[in-house]
């Protein structure tokens, strides 16, 4: 994490924030693949994971735990579209 002093002050870059994300949900989309048992590809899984990241973001006031949900529910939309 880069951070720099702007009088006195910790100022972190912005893009930052936004590498962490995509770490969280990379993480996020390789549990669930695991947890499929590889039966549907990563590609597969990880566009889920961010589609349902970008659907919750957009209403959500907290963002602390939305890589854990987006993973929860691309899983189970994924176990859906597998069942159907």
């Amino acid at each position: 994490m880069m951070a720099d002093k702007l009088e006195g002050h910790s100022v972190r870059d912005p893009h930052d924030l936004y590498t962490r994300i995509d770490v969280q949900l990379d993480q996020a989309a390789e549990e669930v693949a695991r947890r499929l048992g590889g039966k549907i590809d990563y590609q597969v899984v990880r566009e889920a994971v961010s589609d349902a990241y970008r659907q919750l973001a957009g209403r959500a006031k907290f963002h602390s735990f939305l890589p854990i949900l987006a993973a929860r529910s691309a899983e189970q939309s994924l176990l859906d579209a597998q069942a159907s």
